[in-house]
């Protein structure tokens, strides 16, 4: 097993930018960010940040374009902002075999007030990706970030499923082992 990078990535909504994280700075990832979904969590209402306000948000674990293990935040802000990811996990259900583009798209309201929404679409998979192998041969890894305090649903359904798939499965013979029975004429 090939040892996994782990990376982490913001949206910012209020100036559109996309980054991921480095050891000393943020690094501009142009346009959008392009994830093979893994796990999203249900929103959990909290602060993880002391410079942000309390509001929802959902920890999104994908592999990102260079199939790096990767974290991201969704948070809710003062809209609905994670309605378009609601809605696009209902349409798609299932993420894990779609590629998913990550856009941020300006918005703006009467009074002139100008931020950035979220925005999904769903592309087909690279060639000779199996994110199910992925998950598989990476199960010791988290699907939500270590290092994010909120207190989400731990994702056990998730690891359920992936061992019910990759499961054994045996060969079950059944026998005729009915029991015979006497007629008395």
């Amino acid at each position: 097993m090939k040892n996994m990078k782990t990376r982490r990535y913001r949206f910012n909504r209020s100036t559109g930018k996309i980054y991921q994280e480095s050891y000393s700075s943020l690094i501009e990832v142009p346009d959008y960010l392009d994830a093979i979904i893994l796990h999203a969590t249900p929103p959990v209402y909290g602060q993880p940040f002391p410079n942000m306000p309390s509001q929802d948000w959902i920890s999104l674990c994908f592999l990102d374009c260079e199939l790096s293990w990767s974290f991201a935040l969704l948070n809710s802000g003062q809209s609905d902002a994670l309605r378009p990811f609601l809605n696009y996990k209902t349409q798609q259900k299932d993420l894990l075999n779609k590629l998913t583009r990550i856009t941020l798209v300006p918005q703006s309201s009467r009074s002139g007030r100008h931020w950035y929404a979220y925005a999904f679409e769903a592309l087909p998979l690279p060639d000779r990706v199996n994110p199910l192998e992925t998950l598989y041969s990476h199960s010791e890894l988290p699907l939500i970030d270590p290092n994010i305090e909120l207190k989400f649903p731990d994702p056990q359904l998730d690891r359920q499923l992936l061992k019910t798939i990759n499961y054994p499965q045996f060969e079950v013979k059944l026998s005729d082992m009915r029991t015979t029975f006497i007629t008395w004429d």
